[in-house]
């Protein structure tokens, strides 16, 4: 209930916690990467979206992120030529599994923490977005 009269200098002058942004803060035993990863993450959605119970999981997100993009460097720079010798073709599917673990792992951990377009859009409105233009009016469409 509001308190009646006016209002002291005192309490004029306390300032208030709302509208701060308090966005979680990357733990310290990531590395610069999985830092920067941790950083574009917690940018991409609303302040409020992760709290302290979040951290472990986004801890690993960005764990497998960097990981993933290691394994996706190695696999770039992997010479089709190799793939002749038996060690190439042992390291190519290496390589190849180590990601498909990885990209499971990332799958699972954004599913969780609810991060990926599924839980971002109902049946209908994933429909309207998926139609592209048809549900433009034709002065709306752009002409290449």
């Amino acid at each position: 209930m509001a308190e009646r009269g006016r209002k002291s200098v005192a309490s004029l002058k306390v300032a208030g916690t709302t509208g701060i942004d308090s966005r979680l803060a990357p733990p310290s035993t990531l590395t610069p990467a999985q830092k920067a990863e941790w950083v574009s993450v917690i940018n991409s959605r609303p302040a409020d979206w992760f709290g302290p119970e979040n951290a472990a999981m986004l801890v690993q997100y960005c764990r497998h992120k960097v990981q993933s993009d290691l394994i996706a460097q190695q696999l770039e720079e992997f010479d089709p030529a190799w793939l002749v010798d038996d060690e190439g073709m042992k390291r190519f599917d290496k390589l190849g599994a180590m990601m498909e673990r990885e990209t499971r792992a990332i799958n699972a951990l954004l599913r969780s923490m609810r991060l990926t377009q599924q839980s971002l859009y109902n049946a209908k409105s994933a429909n309207t977005a998926s139609r592209g233009n048809k549900g433009r009016k034709p002065w709306q469409v752009e002409n290449d």
